[in-house]
């Protein structure tokens, strides 16, 4: 089997370099303007003498379809790919264009479902690969590895965890080609639900509405690639990156109100919900600090969190 591979982030490395060990890739395409996936799979292909071009959007059209008549791939594996592939490519490979969504299908479609999935509370994640078509993430499910979403996970350590399940899914849509055991599953379009790039807004606490739990998830799924979930004192901007949920000390305060701000109990801040978050990482442009940190910079018990 001759297999060709499309990729746009680090997510996709652990698999393409499984599946450059098996001596099956012979090319792999990437973003020309994504330096540091280029170098990364340049770096990864060189020892396999394996050629890594770089496409670009503009110019995608006209170049994938060179690409593949110049390799003659059985197959494409696509793993994060920033754009739609072209419908005349799509069915030229025996096997076609196969996608690799890090999140299930059809509930989790999207660019970014992964910070979704945490600040949402989801508890159950997975590799989805399908048949790619003239839709984002519609065509038919060919498998899924799950990966559980365990509580308290942050989006680092998620991301993590499906890069390697990816490998595992890698490994089973490849024997599963070759044995011909796979079953196309089509997605219910209603349960769709498409999950894109949040918004600035979406990456602040808002006290007055959020309660402890979601806060921690936001806090969660910031973590650590925004460096946290952002938070207002005094028009200063500062993020909360990672913190614990805890009974609120005595009695219900104002959400958004500083309970403490010591060594010994830590930076608390009363939540809307009777609980608290003890902020234990913080992050703002000075540094990353244990929450208590804060009172260097004037924070105060009593103070008011926008």
């Amino acid at each position: 089997m001759r297999i060709a591979i499309l990729c746009n982030d680090r997510i996709a490395l652990p698999a393409l370099h499984q599946l450059l060990a098996t001596g099956l890739v012979i090319a792999v395409g990437v973003p020309a303007l994504n330096r540091q996936i280029r170098l990364l799979a340049e770096s990864a292909c060189a020892r396999s003498n394996v050629p890594v071009q770089g496409f670009r959007k503009h110019t995608i059209a006209a170049e994938l379809p060179e690409w593949i008549t110049r390799y003659r791939p059985d197959v494409v594996l696509v793993k994060t790919f920033p754009w739609l592939i072209p419908a005349e490519v799509i069915h030229i490979p025996r096997y076609g264009f196969i996608n690799f969504h890090y999140a299930p299908l059809p509930e989790w479609r999207g660019s970014n479902p992964l910070f979704w999935m945490i600040r949402n509370q989801a508890t159950a994640g997975a590799v989805t690969v399908h048949e790619m078509t003239e839709v984002f993430d519609a065509g038919p499910v060919l498998l899924q590895q799950p990966v559980p979403l365990m509580p308290d996970v942050n989006f680092g350590l998620f991301y993590t965890q499906l890069a390697y399940a990816g490998v595992h899914a890698s490994g089973m849509l490849l024997n599963g080609l070759l044995s011909g055991t796979l079953q196309k599953k089509e997605q219910d379009p209603v349960k769709a639900r498409w999950y894109g790039k949040p918004a600035v807004e979406d990456l602040f606490i808002n006290w007055k509405t959020m309660n402890a739990g979601e806060i921690n998830a936001l806090v969660n799924a910031c973590n650590p690639w925004n460096k946290g979930a952002a938070t207002r004192w005094n028009d200063w901007l500062f993020g909360i990156s990672h913190a614990a949920v805890i009974d609120q000390p005595g009695g219900e305060k104002l959400p958004g109100t500083v309970l403490s701000i010591d060594a010994g109990q830590g930076l608390t801040i009363a939540c809307k919900d009777g609980k608290a978050i003890r902020a234990e990482v913080v992050y703002c442009e000075e540094g990353f600090y244990p929450g208590h940190k804060m009172a260097t910079f004037g924070l105060q018990q009593g103070h008011q969190l926008t």
